[in-house]
């Protein structure tokens, strides 16, 4: 004769503990990554810039995403060799990352013979930002109204029209114009875009490149003019100026871009996370109303998108440099 087995019985409050046991397991097995906070971003370049004020309006969102405090740390010079080595030798914990331009990784390998970073190994890439409209300007009282002015004036006295620059994006536009058009322009170099425009408006300088951000106020007020805009379409608040292509000159279809780095060893899942946020960030409409009217055109991407798209602009800017006739320095 069989034995029965009498089965347990379960009460309904042990059912319902464990019901209640089961997402706290879940949690406790895939921790959320610890950005402890505060979080430093990095910037390449100085205060007023287009990047500085990009970075800032990121800045203001992050915070409150993550619930943690954000400090925009500027640290401009060398080309922004310095603010991207800090980034790749600090603590690989989400607290300090590097909110750059194609200047530091994809236009300083071929601009310098050496660098104390390499803009893919040291770095765990988070997202790209956007990209930046640029304008080549003069101050109101220039003497020369169009870009055939300027060139025509290098040309009579080569070496003495010169034009100011604080990142890779001026320095080879300048460049390459001159080896366009067939004359020489005198280089300035300049930490960040508020000290090219007040040499501008004093006379220092003949013109710059500016990005529509910085250049803006000047704009408006009427202190400084934009003879060309150096994107494939005209830029909608200043639809009088014309594009570089428009002007005779189709090789400048060039970018400036942002994107957002932790240094190399960053965790996959601290990297997940700040992409997350971000992505949600730049989709913002009111970020990116506000962005439009700087010359921004604000987007996100993947981590894997952006590592791959800051290997094929380091390809990119190393053709650009040649181009301009520029060797390293």
């Amino acid at each position: 004769m069989r034995k029965s087995i009498t089965e347990p019985r379960v009460s309904r409050r042990t059912v319902l503990s464990l019901a209640l046991m089961l997402p706290a397991a879940r949690a406790w097995s895939a921790p959320s990554p610890n950005i402890e906070g505060p979080l430093k971003i990095v910037l390449p370049f100085g205060p007023g810039s287009g990047t500085d004020i990009y970075a800032r309006l990121i800045a203001e969102k992050l915070g409150p995403e993550l619930g943690v405090s954000v400090i925009v740390e500027n640290k401009p010079g060398a080309s922004g060799i310095i603010a991207a080595e800090s980034v790749a030798r600090a603590k690989p914990d989400g607290n300090t990352l590097l909110f750059t331009t194609n200047t530091t990784h994809a236009a300083n390998p071929s601009m310098f013979k050496s660098l104390p970073y390499d803009p893919v190994k040291d770095y765990a890439p988070i997202s790209r930002l956007g990209d930046l409209t640029f304008l080549l300007v003069v101050a109101a009282d220039s003497p020369h109204k169009k870009l055939d002015d300027l060139i025509a004036a290098a040309r009579n006295k080569p070496g003495t029209v010169s034009y100011g620059a604080s990142n890779s994006f001026g320095t080879v536009s300048g460049s390459k114009l001159g080896k366009i058009a067939g004359v020489e322009f005198l280089l300035v170099p300049y930490r960040s875009s508020p000290q090219i425009i007040t040499d501008l408006l004093g006379g220092q300088v003949q013109f710059a490149f500016i990005d529509v951000a910085a250049g803006a106020p000047m704009l408006n007020s009427g202190k400084m003019r934009a003879l060309a805009v150096l994107s494939n379409d005209r830029f909608p608040t200043l639809s009088s100026v014309a594009t570089m292509k428009e002007l005779g000159y189709p090789q400048f279809d060039v970018v400036a871009w942002f994107g957002m780095f932790a240094p190399a060893g960053t965790s996959d899942a601290i990297v997940s996370e700040l992409n997350r946020k971000l992505r949600t960030i730049l989709e913002d409409a009111a970020l990116r109303k506000r962005g439009a009217e700087l010359g921004l055109d604000i987007f996100g991407s993947t981590p894997e998108e952006l590592a791959q798209y800051v290997k094929s602009q380091v390809d990119l800017w190393k053709q650009l440099t040649s181009d301009a006739g520029l060797t390293p320095q």
